[in-house]
């Protein structure tokens, strides 16, 4: 008897559970379709501003293939890739710094042509300034030593 109870039920329960996933798969059809809807036919988005804040992402965004293009000017495929996902991400509402981070994260620092001065990137900021004072240095010493060497042409001291 207690059989014909539980069976009863998990009846009203699997098709709770089958018109959920039937209406989730409803909003994700939903989202996918408003996402196509809201770019044009050359595959931009149709918000201007939306266009701005995604041409300005993928230009500060290094193409992991070709390494010295963004991905808004490189044809590999994985720079495809993260353009789509960028659009996808600005479409869903993500701020900028929610997009870079989220790239940061998956594909680390080198992702990015301008990384943010952090403790981390640091000595990327910093060596070119250390590089300089460096080479500064090394000049000042050679000019001082070559100052105080005697010129070929000159004499030399001492019994002739």
């Amino acid at each position: 008897m207690t059989r014909g109870r539980g069976h009863g039920r998990w009846r009203p329960l699997r098709s709770l559970r089958a018109i959920a996933a039937l209406l989730a798969a409803i909003a994700l059809w939903s989202l996918g379709s408003g996402a196509a809807a809201a770019l044009d036919a050359y595959g931009q988005i149709e918000d201007p501003a939306l266009q701005a804040r995604f041409e300005h992402i993928t230009k500060e965004l290094r193409c992991l293939v070709c390494q010295n293009e963004s991905i808004a000017d490189s044809n590999a495929a994985l720079a495809g890739d993260l353009r789509r996902e960028v659009r996808e991400m600005l479409m869903a509402g993500k701020s900028d710094a929610a997009i870079f981070d989220f790239m940061t994260a998956r594909y680390g620092e080198f992702v990015r042509y301008n990384p943010p001065l952090e403790s981390k990137t640091l000595l990327i900021w910093g060596a070119p300034f250390i590089l300089l004072l460096i080479g500064g240095a090394v000049v000042y010493r050679v000019v001082r030593v070559r100052s105080a060497m005697p010129l070929d042409d000159e004499p030399a001291a001492g019994p002739t």
